[in-house]
Parts: C-alpha cells; sequence; structure tokens
C-alpha cells in the first residue's frame, strides 16, 4: 500500500484539488484508493460528500472523546461516487488535534496499518501549517507530494516544510519526496513561467513534467461534490490530472492501470 500525502504549509495552492483528482484518477484506473482528509477545513470532503453526508469523521478517529475513547478508522470510511474511492471526511473539530499528548502523533500510521490489505492507494490531504496535524500524517505516509503554485510567493515556507520533512523522515525511514508538482499555472503571463523555471532550478528532476493549469472546470467541480473526473471529464483540468497520475505511477513503478478497462472508460489519457 502506498500513502502519499499532499502537503504544502502555505495554503491557495491547489492542495485538496490535487489531492481529490489524484485519489480519483487512480480510482478509475482500477486501483482500490483511500482518501483521507487531515484538514479541519475539509475542503477535499466537499469535492465528494455534502456536509449532511458527514457523520463520522477523522476527528472522532483520533482525538479522543470525553470518555477516552477513538474510534476505528474503518467507522469513518465513506464510499464515494467514484468506483473503487473511498473517504474518510474531515469537519472543523479535527483542529483540536493539536492539542492532544504528542504521542497523537503516532495515531494515524497505527490505525492505517490495519488497512495494508484493502487498499492499494492512500492518499492524505493536509493542512496548510506545520505542527502535529501535519507531522502525523506524514509519519503515517511513504511518499509526500507538493503542490506549488506558480506565483512569485508560492516558494515561501518550502524550506521550513522540507525541515519538517526531513526530522519526520529520521523517524519514518520509509518516507520519500514524490515530487513537487507545479499548480495555478497562467500561461497568459510570465510570472508563473518565472515561478515554475525557479522551482525546476532548485528541485531539477524531483518536480514533475506535468503542469497544473488554471481550469474554471478545476474550480467548479467542488460546489457540485464531484471530482472533475465525474463533473467535466473531457475537461483540460481532468486531463492534467490524468498526465499527473501517470507521472506519479511511473514514478512509483506501477502499472498505468491496475485495470485496462477502468482506464479507458474513466479518464482522459
Amino acid at each position: 500500500m502506498k500513502t502519499i500525502a499532499v502537503a504544502n504549509q502555505k495554503g491557495g495552492v491547489g492542495k485538496s484539488t490535487t489531492s481529490a483528482s489524484l485519489a480519483a484518477e487512480l480510482a478509475l484506473r482500477g486501483y482500490e484508493t483511500l482518501l483521507i482528509d487531515c484538514d479541519p477545513q475539509a475542503n477535499v470532503t466537499t469535492h465528494f460528500l455534502s456536509p449532511d453526508m458527514v457523520g463520522v469523521s477523522i476527528a472522532e478517529v483520533l482525538i479522543e472523546s470525553d470518555v477516552g475513547e477513538k474510534l476505528p478508522l474503518e467507522a469513518a470510511v465513506v464510499t464515494t461516487a467514484v468506483d473503487h474511492l473511498d473517504i474518510v471526511p474531515s469537519k472543523l473539530r479535527f483542529a483540536r488535534f493539536e492539542k492532544e499528548p504528542a504521542i497523537a502523533i503516532n495515531r494515524l500510521r497505527a490505525k492505517l496499518q490495519t488497512l495494508s490489505g484493502v487498499y492499494d492507494f492512500v492518499v492524505i490531504d493536509t493542512p496548510p501549517t506545520l505542527g502535529q496535524i501535519l507531522t502525523a500524517p506524514l509519519l503515517a505516509a511513504t511518499h509526500m507530494l507538493v503542490p506549488v503554485a506558480a506565483s512569485p510567493l508560492a516558494r515561501d515556507g518550502l524550506d521550513d516544510l522540507m525541515s519538517t520533512f526531513g526530522e519526520v523522515q529520521s523517524t519514518n525511514p520509509e518516507l520519500r519526496l514524490l515530487g513537487l508538482v507545479c499548480t495555478l499555472f497562467d500561461a497568459r503571463t510570465g510570472v508563473s513561467a518565472a515561478a515554475y523555471n525557479q522551482l525546476k532550478e532548485r528541485f531539477d528532476a524531483k518536480v514533475f513534467e506535468t503542469i497544473i493549469h488554471r481550469n474554471v472546470k478545476l474550480e467548479e467541480s467542488p460546489a457540485f461534490h464531484q471530482p472533475v473526473q465525474l463533473y467535466a471529464p473531457n475537461s483540460r483540468g481532468a486531463s492534467l490530472y490524468s498526465e499527473l497520475a501517470e507521472e506519479v505511477l511511473q514514478r512509483l513503478e506501477m502499472r498505468s492501470a491496475k485495470s485496462p478497462l477502468k482506464l479507458a472508460e474513466g479518464s482522459n489519457a
């Protein structure tokens, strides 16, 4: 089971969109996939569920109740409209995780181990912050993927993120940097091109060749509680995330699709 934490302490970089779209694309390729929303803002949850559909969440799984109880991860799993894709939703209460004892950072890793024979992939959306609410997903992950917006200030905080990555890696030696993906690219401006070039200069081959351009369908789809692959399967946004998924699978030395039939039916590749 490959566990990918999608992380960037800077907000507004397309992190939740990347988490939702990558998870949906992997599922459409036939891979059993679990998407976990570890952000109290619950943006990735919105891509799949309306608020009235959220009952048990990651908060009830990782935060002790007033009587000292925590629910199993399976209790929070919800089936989505995408075949092979389940989600563990989040809610604002999960912000209290920062006040849990330091030992709590190991809870997600322990709970995921019980699902290692169920899913091929786990994709974890993380909050735009540092602290144990980010450390816990990184401790549970085998890989970290970093979305970076194509803007002049997008690289702010990357040093701190990479420092946290290094610290967690000393405890979780399985953790690897899967790569950085440039998002919110606007071909009409020279600023986006300059930001992408600076990212390539610094991280070289770790930067994915796929560039996620600004796309109205990517922005609209959460309002309809659908990933872009369902909301607008023929859109440029869906096509770009199909390309990113292909690169991810190549880097992980996995097949383009677990089921070729699902790939033909569900993606723009």
